[in-house]
């Protein structure tokens, strides 16, 4: 069984960029993105949230994840507090603010994510023209 801090730790070291997201995701990964984050909703399978980063970059001249607080609550269930730092391609802002992460594992891979912030920081640094 893999330690499920260290699967979601890759994780963001991959969305990051280094490595392969299919290195510590599932291939029936449920990528739930909260509504009112661009491209939000659930992102059904390790293609779909790939695909999910493919549109996000774009919008960015970059997006960062750092991770500060592992909290597991067992073997295959964590929570990670951190935060984002973005900078919008279209107008220039730049934004941090905070997000906790819900991961669950089948302890191989990561098998589930479920994120919250505050979208209306993330909205208004792309000038309130946020693609759904």
């Amino acid at each position: 069984m893999k330690d499920i801090s260290e699967l979601a730790a890759g994780f963001y070291e991959r969305v990051n960029g280094e490595g392969e997201l299919g290195d510590v995701l599932s291939d029936d990964f449920q990528f739930d993105i909260m509504q009112g984050f661009p491209y939000g909703g659930l992102q059904d399978g390790l293609d779909a949230s790939k695909a999910f980063f493919e549109k996000l970059g774009p919008l960015f001249e970059n997006f960062e994840v750092h991770a500060q607080e592992f909290m597991p609550i067992d073997d295959t269930t964590l929570v990670v507090k951190g935060f984002y730092r973005a900078k919008a391609a279209s107008t220039g802002k730049e934004v941090d603010f905070e997000t906790v992460h819900f991961w669950i594992s089948n302890g191989d891979k990561l098998t589930h994510y479920k994120h919250y912030c505050d979208t209306a920081l993330l909205s208004d640094a792309l000038g309130d023209a946020r693609p759904d």
